[in-house]
């Protein structure tokens, strides 16, 4: 047979070179899937509840206005008890609710020489301005926000009945569809 061609084959060492590498790019982009991927592609800095996460608090008796609380706990900006992160601006409205039965929210703002104005009065849920927050920049990263409240607002946690020691409070907080979680434990002083 003159004239038949045969394709050069390549050598035993050239194919399992080749198959080698194939399997190190397929495994290097499995790896860059599986680890990679999801850390470029997530967001920096979600919403969320950062705290409470289980915090023992002290409850306070105290009075705002005209009404007197007794073991009570105020979220407020001078013990930033409450903080939220976030860095995405999904609305101008959160709202806060107390998952545990037997507790309910008070919100309070300051309303200048007219005094403290009661909001919301011992409500399951409560809806508050983004803007009762300011957001600060944490000192490593610019991009990664906290939300504390400001001052002139405050947020009471009460229970109608007795409060017992160590109680735990869940709540949640939703802003343009996220949901965070917090909790706290009641110590009574």
């Amino acid at each position: 047979m003159v004239g038949s061609l045969k394709r050069p084959r390549p050598s035993y060492e050239t194919s399992f070179r080749i198959k080698v590498g194939l399997i190190a790019v397929v495994f290097g982009i499995a790896l860059f899937m599986a680890v990679y991927y999801p850390l470029i592609s997530h967001e920096v800095n979600p919403f969320d509840v950062a705290a409470p996460k289980g915090r023992i608090v002290i409850a306070r008796n105290l009075t705002i206005g005209n009404i007197s609380y007794t073991n009570a706990v105020v979220m407020d900006s001078r013990n930033n008890l409450l903080v939220l992160k976030g860095n995405d601006d999904a609305g101008d409205t959160l709202t806060m609710e107390v998952i545990t039965p037997g507790w309910c929210l008070d919100f309070w703002a300051w309303e200048g020489s007219r005094g403290w104005r009661l909001r919301y009065n011992c409500s399951r849920r409560i809806e508050i301005s983004e803007y009762a927050f300011r957001r600060v920049p944490t000192h490593e990263a610019t991009e990664i926000l906290y939300w504390y409240l400001e001052s002139g607002y405050a947020i009471v946690f009460h229970k109608n009945g007795p409060v017992e020691n160590y109680e735990t409070v869940n709540f949640t907080v939703t802003y343009g569809g996220d949901r965070g979680e917090g909790s706290f434990k009641v110590a009574l002083g």
